[in-house]
């Protein structure tokens, strides 16, 4: 068996063991579904106003509730997937089975792609089946602004799940490390809001931090220009500036940036630590 089947055994060993994951892809599943139905329902009542519920237009309704939910499921899974090994001293009695820190760190970054395919799959598959059932007119799969949203949202998954990852490795204990989180999500929108109220210029460069990164990719003015036409006119009737977003390529460089950085510092940390 070469290096990569075994790992993949092992980890799909420990994850048939940790109901914890299970819980929590299974409650996002849901979620997932469950946010679709009313639409769906109103589609097969003859529709409304505003585009079909089928392909493509489906994405602006399908994604907007797991971009905003799913990466900090994710976040968590990877957590309390990876975090009890230290506890446990799994990952201490794999080290001596045999395996390296380098192969315990490359086992996880398997469950983290495999994990990021599961939670990024959920509403694919339920957008595409959403449109199958429904009885509108459908189109191509996706077109150019479906194709960001749907990227987008694999890149807010990323983002978080390798925060997650980061904590789990660093932290090593599930409560903390999601407490930790939690808290960081917190302070870093309360110290940006402060500091923009403080000094305006530096505002610019505060909405490149990571929330604030994952926040500009959960709104659906980023990907769609008729929505951002409507929030501006309503924001200008109103006497607010209109909304403003840094070039998409620029926001994914970030991204890809921040998760090379926190993966980084989990193989650092899993590395150079005893375990």
């Amino acid at each position: 068996m070469s290096r990569f089947g075994k790992l993949l055994r092992i980890e799909v060993i420990k994850a048939r063991k940790r109901p914890a994951l299970w819980v929590t892809l299974g409650v996002f599943t849901f979620f997932t579904v469950v946010t679709v139905l009313p639409n769906l329902m109103r589609a097969m009542q003859g529709g409304g106003p505003g585009p079909p519920f089928a392909l493509p237009w489906i994405w602006r309704a399908v994604l907007q509730p797991p971009i905003n939910m799913g990466p900090f499921f994710f976040g968590a899974a990877m957590i309390l997937l990876f975090a009890p090994e230290f506890g446990w001293k799994t990952a201490r009695q794999n080290v001596i089975d045999g395996l390296s820190k380098e192969h315990l760190f490359f086992g996880k970054l398997i469950v983290f792609a495999l994990l990021l395919c599961a939670f990024f799959l959920v509403p694919i598959a339920t957008g595409v089946a959403a449109s199958i059932v429904s009885p509108e007119p459908t189109g191509t799969f996706a077109r150019g602004t479906e194709l960001n949203h749907i990227l987008g949202y694999g890149l807010a998954l990323s983002l978080w799940g390798s925060i997650g990852f980061m904590l789990a490795a660093t932290i090593r204990a599930s409560g903390g490390a999601m407490g930790i989180m939690l808290l960081y999500l917190l302070v870093e929108n309360m110290v940006t809001a402060v500091a923009s109220v403080w000094n305006e210029s530096l505002e610019p460069y505060l909405g490149f931090l990571p929330s604030q990164v994952f926040e500009k990719l959960t709104r659906i003015e980023l990907y769609y220009p008729d929505a951002l036409a409507n929030a501006n006119a309503l924001r200008a009737s109103n006497g607010v500036p209109p909304l403003e977003f840094p070039p998409y390529p620029v926001l994914v460089a970030v991204v890809l940036g921040y998760v090379a950085v926190f993966m980084g510092v989990a193989f650092v940390s899993t590395r150079k630590r005893d375990l």
